[in-house]
């Protein structure tokens, strides 16, 4: 599977306004709270930057994905958190204020945890690949989330100038960039149908069960180290739901072309798989009566 030019350009766009949107929204008072209260971020963090990654590398192991599928799978699950589960939170009433914290702070140290991880878990996909343009170009990929900050902090400092057009940001910036992504991944599904229904079945079953098992294991990871039942909801969403445009742009930047179209396979499908996914989940939450679960 390949990206045109023309969706290519609709994921960087994306990616931008999502980043532009996300810091749009943000004020000092969210930091104060990171600052005030750390572990439920902490704890959040962990769940997601710890569980995603190993889940991403049993799964292509245990799947038997080519390496290239393998490191896509692992870049997926390496990603920090995206917008929409900022929005799945709301609708599942979970802690809205922390899963805006874990979104932010996810963004922010990801330009160090994401090469950090992807080193880690893709070696021996890697070795046992024997293809040498199969790399990890870890100055690239470092480039590249430095480069996706630059949106975020054009939104806070917006917000800072003018809190009116803040806000119409905001609302521009999630919207047109989501439905952006959605047009992109829509238009390679249609023009790429024939490869799809040619696809070996444990790649479509490696996306969705990436989401699958990281919004359990995010939920009861955090009910173990004793977060309340909104703080719970905040973080199984917030783990399992990872940045679909930020993982494609890394790939698209950072890999060269014939190794590049194999390596975008799993994110793509781990996107489509995603969304309705995180709705059910948090529609599951929503009318699940607090600590019941």
């Amino acid at each position: 599977m390949t990206l045109s030019g023309m969706e290519t350009i609709l994921i960087f766009v994306s990616l931008c306004l999502l980043m532009l949107g996300m810091g749009a929204t943000l004020t000092t008072d969210h930091f104060r709270q990171v600052i005030r209260r750390p572990l439920p971020v902490l704890i959040g963090l962990a769940s997601q930057y710890g569980w995603m990654p190993l889940i991403a590398m049993l799964l292509a192991l245990g799947l038997n994905l080519s390496p290239a599928m393998a490191v896509g799978l692992i870049i997926m699950g390496c990603s920090s958190g995206g917008a929409l589960s900022n929005y799945f939170s709301y609708v599942g009433r979970g802690d809205l204020a922390l899963s805006i914290s874990m979104t932010v702070v996810s963004t922010l140290i990801g330009f160090l945890m994401i090469p950090l991880l992807l080193l880690v878990y893709t070696a021996q996909f890697l070795n046992a690949s024997g293809d040498h343009s199969l790399t990890i170009p870890i100055a690239k990929i470092f480039v590249t989330l430095l480069i996706i900050l630059i949106p975020m902090w054009l939104g806070v400092s917006l917000r800072r100038h003018s809190l009116l057009w803040a806000r119409r940001v905001e609302l521009i910036g999630g919207t047109v960039g989501l439905l952006l992504v959605a047009v992109a991944i829509a238009s390679n599904i249609y023009r790429e149908a024939d490869a799809i229904r040619m696809m070996d079945p444990s790649v479509y079953l490696a996306g969705f069960l990436l989401g699958l098992i990281g919004f359990m294991l995010g939920y009861l990871g955090a009910r173990l180290l004793g977060l309340t039942d909104p703080q719970r909801r905040a973080v199984s969403l917030e783990t399992g739901l990872q940045n679909v445009p930020l993982a494609m742009a890394i790939i698209l930047i950072s890999f060269p072309g014939e190794i590049r179209s194999e390596i975008l396979v799993v994110p793509i499908f781990y996107g489509l798989a995603v969304v309705p996914l995180a709705a059910l989940v948090a529609l599951l939450l929503r009318y699940l009566k607090p600590g019941r679960a």
